[in-house]
């Protein structure tokens, strides 16, 4: 097998982690155009996340090959060479404009999955590792693993200068510790607590955690990704597979605007 130039819709990215190898490097997903699968792309360093701007819903065009040395044989997992990836198209990436939102939703609910049992039973069967589900709002809870002000967070404060001269700031490394508790849609579905590493998520709590006090900055926090999600937007939980163990994490999370017959009505889907 070999390289191919393929178009990609990213729609996810993890919060980036070191690694000895690559440096800080970013674990993407995307949605293969041609095929309209639902792939894994690594690693992509931080800076060519910096330098390209690429956002969710951006699409690119990049070389892609199937990873064959992935730990767990996931069937999804694709390397990427970096200096080939080109950003074609960002017109999902602005969600001011109308319609974006309803286009992002017909594109994620092909890959809407009843359970993350079913999820697991689809791994059993052929090594795939990656899908979306909708967790049951009325069973989920979102919460730190320690208490906030004891989350760590290394602030890097130097930079980094490219071959063309671009000053490239480093990320902070902070701390996996945000977790939600749910159940979803399966009838001997018995609960799951999975941890988040959506990007979204650690930069607000960057922010949050510069900005305001302790108290202040976790109830910001709390209010973005637990009340606003719940409330005023649809929440899904993007899924994948732990490269190393057979248990999924939440990788992304998707959260169009409920839509007019769901706002101001208990959900319990």
């Amino acid at each position: 097998m070999s390289w191919e130039n393929r178009e990609i819709l990213l729609v996810v990215k993890t919060y980036p982690a070191k690694s000895k190898k690559h440096g800080d490097i970013v674990c993407t997903a995307g949605i293969l155009e041609d095929t309209n699968e639902l792939i894994r792309l690594y690693p992509i360093a931080w800076q060519m996340i910096q330098k390209k701007k690429l956002n969710k819903f951006v699409r690119i065009k990049a070389d892609i090959l199937k990873d064959k040395s992935d730990y767990q044989k996931r069937k999804d997992s694709y390397k990427i060479r970096q200096s080939t990836i080109k950003k074609i198209d960002d017109s999902l990436v602005h969600t001011e404009n109308k319609g974006v939102w309803d286009e992002r939703r017909k594109i994620m609910e092909a890959f809407l999955s009843e359970s993350v049992e079913s999820l697991h039973n689809q791994f059993n069967k052929d090594k795939t590792s990656l899908g979306m589900i909708k967790p049951k709002i009325n069973k989920l809870k979102f919460y730190t693993i320690k208490p906030f002000q004891e989350i760590k967070i290394k602030v890097e404060e130097s930079t980094q200068m490219t071959l063309d001269n671009e000053v490239l700031k480093k990320v902070d490394d902070i701390e996996k510790a945000f977790k939600y508790r749910f159940n979803c849609n399966s009838s001997n579905c018995t609960g799951h607590n999975m941890i988040c590493e959506d990007w979204e998520l650690f930069a607000a709590f960057r922010k949050y955690r510069k900005r305001y006090e302790t108290g202040e900055a976790e109830a910001k926090l709390k209010n973005r990704f637990y009340d606003w999600m719940i409330l005023q937007r649809d929440l899904y939980f993007i899924l994948g597979m732990h490269w190393q163990f057979p248990k999924f994490m939440i990788i992304g999370l998707f959260y169009p605007p409920k839509t007019k017959k769901q706002i101001n009505i208990i959900d319990f889907l």
